[in-house]
């Protein structure tokens, strides 16, 4: 009987000291998460890069020699719609054309 009473104790000890660091662990968690938290996101926040697409700007380009290599040159798309109503007239310019 003493060697399982032994035994049961060392169990319980073990028991403890682990439920001990978990305790430990948690309440050093909620320290961090809860105190020091606007510290450390403000610290993660100036740590990260930011990455924003920027589109190339289109121009022309130059060799060496100042020679023009290639330039932009500007198109548009002009589409008619045949089935359209037409202008309407505002409300200022019916009373325009009146006068």
């Amino acid at each position: 009987m003493e060697v399982k009473r032994d035994i049961l104790w060392r169990v319980y000890l073990c028991f403890l000291g682990i439920v001990a660091l978990s305790l430990v662990v948690l309440g050093k968690a909620f320290y961090i998460q809860r105190v020091q938290g606007a510290y450390w996101k403000g610290l993660s926040d100036s740590l990260h890069q930011k990455f924003v697409e920027l589109d190339a700007e289109r121009g022309t380009i130059y060799s060496e020699d100042s020679s023009m290599l290639s330039t932009s040159i500007p198109y548009f798309n002009i589409y008619i719609d045949f089935g359209a109503d037409g202008k309407v007239a505002s409300t200022s310019e019916r009373v325009l054309q009146r006068n």
